[in-house]
């Protein structure tokens, strides 16, 4: 008698081989992803950048709100002006900005998955002690943060010592060419 079907062991060999599969590629998925983000932080932290530099071309100063500058905050992003250098959040992406960074002149970028802290880009303004840098900040013990700020040519410059890397456990910066 013949019976058509699959015997127990021939499903669980399948269901093995799905499960080293998946526990192989998430890894990559997630590296894949925090590149993604990162780059859009950089694409959004360069675009106030711009704007700020404007703003500070036809005023002598640099804005004190997000809203000062000649840009909207993009889709699904708002910007906090109930202080000066609110700041600017995108909470379905997991992003935060931070609008000179107390009295730095820089615009600070966070990707925060699950509300912690995994890596920023910082971009700093013309006018600023360090003009036109950029930096790649890694939270100290995230080995995919540290790859990715070292796969953009990033050297090693030291710590951070932005409030939301010291509430992360601290940052280890990294200047981008």
């Amino acid at each position: 008698m013949k019976t058509n079907g699959f015997t127990l062991i021939e499903l669980l060999v399948v269901v093995l081989i799905i499960g080293i599969l998946s526990a192989a590629a998430l890894p990559q998925y997630n590296r894949a992803v925090l590149k993604a983000r990162y780059a859009e932080i950089q694409t959004i932290a360069a675009a106030y950048k711009t704007a700020a530099e404007v703003y500070y071309m036809d005023n002598g100063a640099y804005p004190d709100y997000w809203h000062d500058m000649d840009i909207e905050p993009p889709a699904g992003c708002t910007a906090s002006d109930t202080g000066a250098c609110g700041p600017l959040h995108c909470s379905k992406k997991s992003l935060y900005f931070d609008l000179y960074n107390n009295t730095a002149k820089n615009i600070v970028g966070f990707y925060q998955p699950n509300s912690k802290t995994k890596v920023a880009y910082v971009q700093w303004l013309d006018v600023s002690a360090k003009p036109g840098k950029r930096e790649c900040w890694a939270v100290t013990g995230d080995a995919d943060a540290r790859a990715l700020c070292k796969s953009l040519n990033g050297t090693e410059a030291g710590t951070s010592s932005h409030a939301t890397c010291t509430a992360a456990g601290g940052c280890t910066g990294y200047e981008l060419p």
